[in-house]
């Protein structure tokens, strides 16, 4: 009878699961079919699949997850639950199913959520589609797609594999999106022309795709392209291989293979080979890296380099460390409030007291 009950238990939720994508599915194309004639409508469209993927996520993990509080199955099956805000998924997505979000995605997220909730509360100050509105829908839908699509295709691949064609036909369909920065680009190209006569590479966008993606060093090997029609960032290293010493690009994710000679470094091997803080008994108690990376939730990927601190997984930069005032690991974020808060290893006294 309870193994019934159980194999019960686990259609269900796989049923709700496949639901649920759908209906982010759904809100997506909704989104994509509303652009040109509502953006308004786009961006609220938009911005529930997001939040619809995140709590897919949660829901393939356990279904309590993605109820705020007072979870009860009975009301969770009938719908008659609250379910948790962005902020809540973000933080268990983090600190309990341990596949978390990077800061750069939050902020993109966040933005169409703030851009959501201007359209339905204060609905009548945009009234009249205006060129300059459609235009910013489209960079912040691109922008927005971009990061979900990590998500769900490389983060989450296992989750969601069985939509892998319906993430292509979204690709494709966010075409006209694209379309609508031509005339962007179109304005730029002088100014893109003006900055190629001055010796600086030009790139194509991965985001938009656009020719207009500048190329800035930054310190060190560290680069970043910043695209001018859509404000894409990317950071890459330029990265010697140990082994062949080919200089190819190290882009963010924590891992390395060399296209000449195939060696493959994970974020532990590209420690070793760009960390030269040399280690001795007498400074043993007082180096405080690998540290934690408080913009990708980075568990000690952060080092010592070019006189500031790198993290190799999202080649994040920053002048100093601080040590959480909780657990006392080091983080290259801001820990004046870790105290209370945590930091990305600790739950802080919050987390002392949720236990009791």
């Amino acid at each position: 009878m309870t193994g019934k009950f159980e194999m019960t238990r686990k259609v269900k939720r796989d049923d709700l699961f496949e639901a649920l994508v759908e209906n982010a599915l759904n809100f997506l194309n909704h989104a994509i079919d509303e652009f040109e004639s509502e953006p308004k409508y786009s961006i609220i469209h938009f911005y529930a699949a997001v939040e619809l993927f995140l709590k897919a996520r949660l829901l393939a993990e356990h279904w309590t997850l993605v109820v705020s509080k007072d979870a009860d199955r009975d009301r969770f099956i009938a719908g008659d639950f609250i379910s948790v805000t962005f902020d809540e998924a973000c933080v268990r997505l983090a600190k309990i199913v341990k596949s978390g979000i990077d800061d750069r995605a939050r902020r993109k997220f966040d933005s169409i959520r703030k851009h959501r909730n201007k359209m339905l509360h204060f609905f009548h100050e945009a009234a009249g589609e205006s060129k300059n509105l459609i235009e910013e829908v489209a960079i912040e839908q691109l922008g927005a797609w971009y990061e979900l699509q990590q998500l769900v295709t490389v983060n989450w691949v296992t989750i969601f594999e069985s939509w892998e064609d319906d993430f292509q036909n979204i690709e494709r369909r966010l075409k006209r999106q694209r379309d609508y920065l031509a005339a962007k680009f179109e304005a730029l190209k002088a100014d893109l022309a003006k900055l190629k006569a001055q010796g600086i590479v030009i790139e194509a966008c991965d985001l938009c795709h656009f020719k207009a993606a500048q190329i800035v060093p930054e310190i060190g090997d560290l680069d970043e392209a910043i695209c001018l029609v859509c404000d894409h960032r990317k950071h890459w290293l330029n990265f010697s291989c140990p082994r062949c010493k080919k200089i190819s690009r190290l882009e963010d994710g924590g891992e390395f293979k060399c296209p000449k000679c195939k060696l493959k470094l994970d974020e532990a091997g590209l420690i070793d080979t760009l960390d030269k803080t040399i280690v001795t008994k007498d400074n043993y108690f007082d180096i405080d890296t690998p540290a934690n990376c408080s913009e990708c939730e980075g568990y000690h990927t952060v080092i010592p380099y070019e006189d500031n601190y790198l993290c190799v997984r999202c080649f994040e930069v920053t002048e100093q460390l601080e040590q959480c005032q909780w657990c006392s690991e080091a983080n290259n974020g801001d820990m004046s409030n870790s105290a209370w808060a945590g930091c990305g290893v600790c739950d802080g006294r919050a987390g002392d007291l949720g236990d009791d």
